[in-house]
């Protein structure tokens, strides 16, 4: 049996996250993690063997959080499919303007700098699905009828696809009320697509 760990868990985790997100993984340093989560260098290595091991328990976190974040938008339903969208566009456009340093998204990030390691894949892969999957329940709630679950599905990615497309314009600077405007767009558009289905 393993020794308990001498440190919280959850906090170092969470320090992590800020580590990494702000350099990226490559840039981040463990004596970064260690200074801005008080655990020392030696206890990391001890707990999680690598700089990588770290990074993937900080990872899996950080996107269990996205997918809950996502689910979060549609706890309380709206009257209308159109609704239901802007308000997921919304959120994501609220929760860009939380990070004034345009830090973008942790998961499209690394997307970006390790997509091709087949873990951060796999991991970002069940996460987008796990968003598609909450928004298409959400469609499917607000619809005026029963709708295709082949459709339902198609829409959601498209929606949870454009998301993404919002976080990146809005880490290279555009306009949050510009940004609400394209949400807002989509969401017309997606209403019309799916009423027609």
């Amino acid at each position: 049996m393993g020794r308990a760990r001498a440190f919280d868990e959850a906090a170092l985790l969470d320090a992590a996250i800020e580590v990494f997100w702000v350099h990226g993984y490559r840039a981040a340093s463990l004596a970064e993690v260690s200074a801005a989560s008080g655990v020392a260098n030696g206890s990391l290595y001890q707990a999680f063997g690598s700089k990588r091991e770290l990074f993937l328990a900080a990872y899996r976190r950080y996107c269990t959080r996205r997918a809950a974040v996502v689910e979060s938008v549609f706890v309380v339903p709206r009257p209308g499919l159109e609704e239901t969208v802007a308000a997921y566009f919304d959120a994501i456009v609220d929760d860009c303007l939380s990070h004034p340093d345009r830090r973008g998204c942790l998961m499209l990030n690394t997307v970006s700098e390790l997509g091709t390691d087949p873990e951060i894949a796999a991991i970002s892969t069940r996460t987008v699905d796990a968003m598609e999957a909450a928004v298409a329940r959400a469609l499917g709630t607000a619809a005026p009828r029963p709708l295709d679950p082949a459709e339902l599905a198609l829409s959601a990615a498209e929606i949870v696809a454009l998301s993404q497309a919002l976080i990146q314009l809005s880490r290279m600077g555009r306009d949050p009320e510009a940004l609400r405007s394209l949400g807002h767009r989509a969401a017309v558009s997606a209403e019309q697509v799916l009423r027609a289905a």
